[in-house]
Order: structure tokens, then sequence, then C-alpha cells
């Protein structure tokens, strides 16, 4: 091809035998004897050939902070850490949803004027990371756009990046650290560069870590009360009842909000709905059509789950308990202890739970109301494996739980484990309890007795009486011994005449069912002797817990628990009958025994000296009385600790020689 070609008015020349000229990008050209062939030519512009150059003003920002509340915190210490020496990379992690993209924002839109260029990547993937480094550098220079490919748009951009300081790029929701190590190598020094993340792991030596946790009470509420104006008194508190039972989680208060809001549906309303309908609300999002909570975790556990399939059976185990400080001892009884640590370990490094320095875990309670939300397109989420993490989680904390909640290690151990078991009960419904529930509602129920929440311990007794009957029947022992737990929190509380009522039942089951002469039938017949006592008949108590101490001297022996649990019981009786002598006598009995089986720190040890010292002031004895109730105080709070229900107690009893009358029950332990 020689001479001159023309394309419209713009002349394109070539010289000599084979030479070729071409006005634009070339495909295939071949000239002849195989001498030259190219395969495909880009014709560059002139700018391709000067460097890059960024333009003034140039901000890339998504609009995902336009109703912001609060984060002051947060917002504080990225500009104090971003000031320092050599400060350069932060990496913000957080569970999804909780306002990592949405802090990114904030700050780099308040701090935009102060860098050249400001510029923002979602960066999932090593290639969405290429491609905004691409259209970074398509907007430097706006010519090369089509004309060099991406990977070398890639390449300008970070040798610019490379080469000059004042910039900010934000690196949004980056799923592995890996995936921009590469690029932190080359530019970290230059610029400053603000990441988002699920990933908690992996950042050592490439960015300082932000945890992010969700916004104070009063900033969720501001949230919600942004979208949704003109709420009155009645719909503020609500409002709030709803940011909380939302575990305060930004994603999904604004969610609800914009529901609440398009939909004109109250608060109240709202939660009326989550409670009847969580799968709906969690899912959709009306008007703006964006992907939900669930969706945002689905991504997440597709990914774990690939790995380690007992990632996901952890995670819906963890739906059942508690959200906060699910104690390590109680994680391990879910599998092999090295798998399930490790598994556990994968969750926290994708911000799915929290691990603290004890090996506690803890997980948002939005991510544990998902998944306990059955979804047959989510294959994370089927209810046969959700109902199977249910009972694994019931097995798990029942044999978890300590018999009692006497000494200071069962009191702590009780503390606890109960949010958890409390946590476990309010979510199943009654008519799935087993043997094994009701176990736990009659355990839980006698540790909110010695808690003093008389209420929420007659409920579950009464839960854990229809369970057993359900199950076992209404006359086994179990179902007696729940039924019997119901009439002593009436007692407690001063409701005396039902609970004699019930109590009398409970006597008359037990003699029909297991005999007139048993041990538990004595031991009821003990406690109804109680209840008559301050009823009043004084005469009556005496006569019945006579013959159930003989019974049980006689069934059990006379240092069995159960026994000086009544023997102590007829030294009060005595008391109140005036036979003070025949009182101190017993008292004085019970407490050597007491020392003997269960230790001088025992409260019911420490309750027989209580019985001592009121005995000594009755009889006149007020200095060693009060030297006797000095010495109680200060071993309880030695052995059992201040926050224990007996020493919390003595912290409120007026001292001998001011003694205010105690309540039926009023001090734990056994003597009640």
């Amino acid at each position: 091809m020689t001479g001159v070609e023309r394309e419209g008015e713009r002349g394109v020349e070539a010289g000599g035998d084979r030479s070729v000229a071409a006005g634009g990008n070339i495909g295939r050209v071949a000239t002849g004897d195989h001498v030259t062939q190219v395969e495909r030519a880009i014709l560059l512009p002139p700018e391709a050939l000067a460097p890059a150059a960024c333009p003034d003003g140039l901000v890339n920002i998504p609009r995902k902070a336009v109703r912001f509340v609060g984060r002051e915190r947060e917002l504080g210490w990225l500009d104090a850490y971003f000031d320092g020496p050599d400060h350069h990379v932060v990496a913000v992690r957080g569970l999804g949803g909780i306002g990592k993209s949405t802090l990114a924002a904030r700050w780099a839109t308040l701090r935009a004027g102060g860098h050249r260029p400001t510029w923002w990547i979602t960066a999932e993937s090593r290639a969405d990371l290429d491609a905004g480094l691409a259209a970074l550098a398509g907007a430097m220079q706006p010519a090369l756009i089509d004309v060099l490919p991406q990977e070398a748009l890639r390449e300008r951009a970070l040798q610019w990046l490379a080469t000059h300081d004042g910039w900010l790029l934000v690196l949004d929701n980056v799923t592995v650290a890996a995936d921009v190590e590469a690029v932190l190598s080359r530019v970290e020094r230059r610029g400053r560069i603000l990441i988002t993340t699920r990933q908690a792991g992996g950042w050592d030596g490439l960015a300082e870590v932000l945890a992010l946790t969700v916004p104070d009470v009063d900033d969720s509420y501001a949230m919600f009360a942004q979208a949704v104006t003109g709420l009155g008194d009645g719909d503020d508190r609500r409002a709030r009842k709803l940011c909380a039972t939302l575990g305060h989680l930004p994603l999904a208060v604004a969610q609800a909000a914009a529901y609440c809001a398009e939909t004109r549906t109250t608060p109240g309303e709202y939660l009326d709905q989550l409670r009847q309908y969580p799968g709906e609300l969690y899912e959709t999002t009306p008007g703006d059509g964006r992907q939900a909570v669930a969706w945002t975790w689905r991504l997440t556990l597709d990914r774990l789950v690939a790995a380690d399939p007992l990632t996901g059976t952890i995670l819906r185990v963890l739906a059942w308990w508690g959200p906060d400080r699910i104690p390590r001892d109680l994680l391990d009884r879910l599998g092999p202890t090295p798998r399930v640590r490790r598994a556990v370990g994968r969750l926290a490094a994708h911000s799915m739970v929290t691990l603290h320095e004890d090996g506690a875990a803890s997980v948002h309670r939005l991510v544990q109301a998902v998944a306990r939300t059955a979804d047959a397109s989510d294959p994370h989420r089927r209810a046969e494996d959700i109902d199977r993490a249910r009972l694994l989680a019931e097995e798990a904390l029942a044999a978890a739980l300590p018999q009692g909640a006497d000494g200071r290690a069962e009191w702590s151990a009780w503390r606890e484990l109960f949010p958890h078991v409390e946590t476990y009960v309010g979510q199943v419904d009654p008519a799935d309890d087993t043997e094994r529930t009701a176990a736990m509602l009659h355990q839980g129920a006698r540790f909110l007795v010695s808690d003093r929440d008389l209420t929420e311990a007659a409920l579950w007794f009464e839960r854990a009486v229809l369970c057993r009957a359900r199950v076992l029947g209404e006359d086994h022992p179990q179902t007696s011994a729940s039924r019997e737990g119901v009439a002593e929190c009436w007692a407690i509380g001063w409701d005396l005449e039902p609970s004699v009522e019930l109590q009398a039942r409970v006597v008359a089951d037990l003699e029909r069912v297991l005999g007139e002469d048993r041990a538990e039938t004595h031991v009821a017949r003990g406690r109804l002797a109680i209840t008559w006592r301050h009823l009043g008949d004084t005469e009556g108590a005496v006569e019945l817990l006579e013959g159930a101490l003989a019974g049980l001297e006689r069934l059990r022996g006379p240092a069995h628990r159960d026994t000086l649990l009544v023997r102590s019981h007829l030294g009060v009786a005595y008391q109140d009958a005036g036979r003070l002598e025949d009182a101190i006598a017993l008292h004085e009995r019970t407490l050597d025994e007491r020392r003997s089986l269960l230790g001088p720190d025992h409260p019911e040890t420490l309750t027989s000296r209580l019985n001592l010292a009121r005995l000594y002031e009755a009889v006149g004895e007020v200095e060693r009385a009060a030297a006797a109730f000095d010495a109680v105080v200060d071993d309880a709070v030695r052995a059992l600790g201040e926050d224990h229900p007996f020493t919390t107690h003595l912290m409120h009893v007026e001292p001998p020689g001011g003694w205010r009358h105690l309540p039926p029950g009023w001090l734990p332990g056994a003597d009640w």
C-alpha cells in the first residue's frame, strides 16, 4: 500500500513499499511475504503520552451519609489517627449493616476538601478493585477511557498514586485483606486509605483497625425519628423499644423506619408485625428495593459454609442463646473443641460474632433473629436445620447448668448462664417444650426465686407444670415439684391463701402417688407447715413439722440436707410459739450438722447462724446477737460476694436492737 489514503477530511499518509497508514485503531494487517503482521494496534491520542494529572475538585463519594446521626467518637478517632505521623491506612470493620460504609462516606465527605482526589471504590473483589482504579485513571484523563484497556488504566492510576501525596482512597466492603495488599504496598505511604470490611483478621501490618459497634440508644432513636416524623409520646416510647428490639443495628433501624414512613405504620404496629411475620420484615424494604439484612449475611455465610459447614450450624445454635458473652465452655459443648473454636474464629473473622479476650462470644440480636427465621430460598435457613440447632442449643445449655445456686461458684455460674436460659425459653414455643426444657425452666425458676424475681419465677414454674403434666402426667412427682414452686412464689410474696391451697394439693398428690411415708411427702408437709405458721396457725405448724422431721430422720437420716431443712423450719416455729430454748437447741444442732455437711460458708450454714443471732436477741442477749450478726455479714461478703442475694439481703437488715419483721422466705437458701 503506497501513496495517500484519505478518511473524510483527515489525511493519513504511508510512505514506501508495504507501509501502512491508519486513521484509527486497526485489527489485523498483513503487508505481504509474511514479513510484517499486526494482530492489533491502538492509535494513542497525544494525551496518552502526557503524565496523568488530577483535576481540581475530583471527588467521588456515594450519597450514603445524607441522613447521618451520631458517631462523633468514631469520626474524631479517624481525624486523630490520620493526623498522626505515618498513619496512612485504617480498616473500619464490623457486622454487615452496622454502618461502616455510611461512616466512611461521612468522614470522606467532611474531609474531601483536604484531599486531591477523594475517590471511592467498591472493592468486594480484586476485579472490583481493578475496575475502580481504572475508573480513577479515566476520571483524570477522560480521553483515555475508550483507548487504553482496563489493565493499562489501572496501572496508570497506581503510578500516579505512588508518586503523589494528599489523596484519599476509600476501599469499601473489602472481603479479604489479601485482595488489597498489593495495592497498599505500592501506594499507602503517599496518601490516606480508608477501608471498610467485615473481615476482622488479616490486617496486622497492613492497617490500623477501628472496630465499629452499634450506635448508642439516643443516636439509634434519632436515626429512626429522622425518617418517621410526627411521633407522639406513645410512639416515641415504642420507637425506642423497636430500636432496641432491632439491636440498634443501623441498617435494620433504617429499614424499619423506611417501612413505617412509606406504609404509615406506627412503631407499635411494626413491633406487632415483627413478632407475627419476622421473615417478611427482615427480608424486604418497600420503596427503595435495597437488599435487606438477611441478604448481607447470606453472602458471608455462603463463603464461610463452603470452607467449613460447622460455621453455619454454630451460628444457628447461637441464635437461641443470649446475644452477649456466650461462655466458651458453652460453645465447646457444640462439638470437638478444636473444630468448634476454629469455626467460631472464622465467624469472628467475618464479623458475624465478636470474640472477647476470655473466649466468650457475642452475636448481634438481629443476626440471631434472621438465623432463627426459616426461609426456603436460603440454604442456611432451612426449617429442619433451624429446629435441629434449637435442640442442640437446649442440650448444651441444659448440660452446662449448675444444679444449685448456693455458693459463690454456683451463683456466678448461674449469673453467667441465666441470660442464655432466659433467651432460649423466651424464643421457644411452649408447645415445643420437652422434658429437658421443663427441667431447665424449673431450675431457672429456682434461681429467680433466690434472686427475688418472684413474678417471673412463678411464670416459669407454671410453664414447667404445663409441660411436665403433658409429658409426664398430672400426678408425676416432678409435676408436683414445679407446682409446689408456684405455691412457694405466692407464699414469699405474701399471697398466702392460694399458696396454702396449692401446697395442700401437692401434699395430697404425693401421698396418693408415692405414699404418706415418703421423704418427698414429708418435705412437702414441712413447706406447707411454714405457710400455716405465717397464717397464724403456729400450733398446727409445729405439729406438722415435728411429724415431718421424725419421718425424714428415719428415712434419710438426721444429717441429710432435707432433714436439716425441716429441723430449721421447726426451730423457727418453736420461736413463734415462745419455746425459745427449744428453738436455740434445734438451731445449734442444725448449725453444727450444716457446717459438717455443707461447710462453714454455705448460705444454709450462714442462715442457721443468722437464725441463732435473732434468737439471742429474743432472749435478751443483744450484744451477743449483734456480734453474731456482724460475723455473718463479714463471712457472707468474703465467701459469697457482695452481689449474692444472701449478702444483699443482709445489707438491708437492721442489726440486733432494731430488727424489722422479715417476710417468709426472705432469706435465700433452704430456709424460706
